[in-house]
């Protein structure tokens, strides 16, 4: 088979994928979620069920809505993370006092799990605070907030 002989691309040939904002984050995710997944796999959780295990367990009576912008996470995700977690029997789902929203507490089972695996998490967390330090942690939440901040202007 005869290859096609190239188009001029000027626009595309001065670009590095390499160098890609967007390309690095979901490296330093993947190698980062890779590193958490190993560990918690054993508990039957995914990491984002993890953060929603952890926020609800932090604050009681806190609706799926709240969670899905603090963590940022898609409506489809927090969803079907949640519904997994009721069918587990570690989350409780009640009436909230806006009846748009439902309230999410903790099951005992589910303190149980989550003072299981707190010594894990922790442990990896602070190899991680090691390997990356303390300014890098700190840069990242800079990052995270002038993302936030300024998203607007990036769509």
């Amino acid at each position: 088979m005869m290859q096609e002989k190239k188009i001029p691309t000027p626009k595309f040939d001065n670009i590095n994928p390499i160098l890609c904002v967007n390309a690095k984050v979901r490296r330093l995710h993947r190698l980062l979620n890779t590193a958490y997944q190993r560990k918690i796999n054993a508990f039957g959780l995914r990491g984002s069920m993890l953060s929603i295990l952890f926020i609800i367990g932090k604050f009681p009576g806190v609706n799926q809505k709240t969670i899905a912008e603090q963590l940022v996470l898609d409506q489809s995700t927090m969803s079907r993370d949640l519904k997994k977690l009721v069918q587990q029997g570690l989350v409780q789902v009640t009436k909230g006092s806006d009846t748009r929203h439902s309230a999410l507490s903790l099951s005992n089972k589910g303190y149980a799990l989550l003072e299981e695996i707190t010594p894990v998490w922790e442990q990896l967390h602070q190899s991680v605070e090691q390997l990356l330090g303390q300014h890098h942690l700190q840069q990242l939440d800079v990052m995270i907030g002038a993302v936030k901040a300024n998203l607007e202007k990036l769509e």
